[in-house]
């Protein structure tokens, strides 16, 4: 199983079911994710397993944004504070790769 790291505020929203999409760029281990597969998700202190229920891949992330719901990505922010938020982790070059939306569930919830 493969271990992916999340931020301690995204990991609680993760938890609480209220955060279902997980956004990543095309880093060769985020290209063979599939569906079906199970990630142990962690923060410094903390984990649990999901499940990856679907996978979409989009060219930049206005165009990711366009098409998918940003609450389900970062509940209660903004699409532009998002958008912001996106390109501070994942500069230009990194946005390049691809970006990967991964619709995931708390297995066992």
């Amino acid at each position: 199983m493969r271990n992916m790291r999340v931020k301690k505020r995204f990991y609680d929203l993760i938890a609480t079911g209220e955060k279902n999409l997980e956004v990543r760029v095309g880093y060769n281990n985020i290209t063979k994710i599939q569906v079906g597969e199970r990630i142990n998700l962690q923060t410094h202190s903390e984990s649990m397993v999901i499940e990856v229920v679907g996978v979409r891949v989009y060219t930049t992330f206005g165009e990711m944004l366009e098409a998918e719901d940003s609450e389900r990505i970062a509940p209660g922010m903004k699409s532009s504070d998002l958008l912001d938020l996106l390109r501070k982790f994942y500069p230009p070059a990194k946005e390049k790769l691809g970006v990967y939306v991964l619709e995931i569930k708390q297995v066992g919830s």
